[in-house]
């Protein structure tokens, strides 16, 4: 595939060390969730990150439940503002975040001769990422999934794999269902490492799809859901897997290319999809609408250095 189009930056945000919830003050009384988030942002880090924000970004931080949750909405934002400002050549303070009509968030310049971003944003577990392009001549889609192998493994072993892939068949072809209930791993001596491999798997699907979807500014909910499928999904390792030595020097694994997308049953060839490993248990995959899109190496940000302004 020869890479002349659109140059695409990918960026990604850990934010477990971020925003630190400052002391209990309770007396050693557990607080409700509402409490601890109302706490962890009346931080002195937490309140200069939300006051970057505007009132209605900042309501929606604090509607979360837990810090956890309020932390990755914080990020989030904090990237599109970013990204928007350093693309755009625009202040901070005009970085504004719209929607489109689908609801997938978007930069419309208030110059009609300004500079656009096309950008999409998704996050789980502590990570948040981001993928962009300048102009509004391709659509992009990203997705980060962050397997949950204690949950998923427990669920497996009393239902079977089979019954567990089934609960996603509102999500799923019926091609995928059986690729996924009937996926083949590559055998372990380790009963736990195939049910993980199967898992990787389904991961690899659905993290996929999700970013597809993305791409097209229609979600999970959309109509057409299990009339695209995808073929052919190769798992990317993690590093740990596939070189010997310390994988901590290189925490990104392997980049899958070869998916197939169909739908209807016909062959899409106009769109551009790659998943990668990162860390043992993250995968994350990028969808462009233009063939031969140059997609950047990941950056891991630092939030002083590359997101404050």
């Amino acid at each position: 595939m020869v890479m002349n189009g659109p140059k695409v930056f990918r960026w990604v945000l850990d934010v477990e060390l971020l925003w630190p919830t400052p002391p209990d003050g309770t007396n050693g009384l557990q607080p409700s969730a509402r409490e601890a988030t109302a706490r962890w942002a009346s931080g002195k880090e937490s309140q200069y990150a939300l006051s970057l924000l505007t009132p209605g970004e900042q309501a929606k931080v604090l509607r979360f439940y837990r810090p956890s949750d309020a932390k990755l909405s914080l990020a989030s934002c904090l990237l599109k503002h970013r990204a928007i400002a350093t693309t755009c050549e625009v202040p901070w303070s005009e970085s504004t975040i719209g929607e489109d009509s689908n609801r997938k968030p978007c930069y419309k310049p208030s110059n009609p001769e300004g500079k656009t971003l096309e950008f999409n944003v998704s996050h789980h577990g502590t990570l948040v990422v981001l993928v962009g392009c300048s102009g509004g001549d391709v659509r992009l889609g990203v997705d980060i999934v962050r397997m949950n192998w204690d949950k998923d493994y427990a669920t497996v072993m009393k239902e079977g794999f089979q019954s567990w892939a089934r609960t996603y068949e509102s999500v799923f072809s019926d091609r995928e269902v059986q690729d996924i209930a009937h996926y083949e791993a590559p055998e372990h001596d380790d009963v736990q490492d195939t049910i993980r491999a199967k898992l990787r798997h389904f991961y690899a699907h659905w993290c996929l799809k999700e970013a597809y979807v993305k791409m097209t500014g229609e979600a999970l909910l959309a109509p057409w859901l299990k009339d695209v499928e995808f073929r052919n999904v190769q798992v990317p390792l993690p590093t740990s897997l596939v070189v010997d030595g310390a994988p901590e020097v290189n925490l990104w694994g392997q980049t899958c290319t070869d998916v197939e997308i169909w739908a209807h049953g016909n062959r899409v060839t106009d769109v551009q999809l790659e998943i990668q490993a990162f860390r043992d248990d993250y995968m994350i995959a990028t969808a462009s609408s233009h063939i031969g899109a140059q997609f950047s190496s990941f950056k891991e940000l630092d939030l002083e250095k590359d997101v404050y302004p």
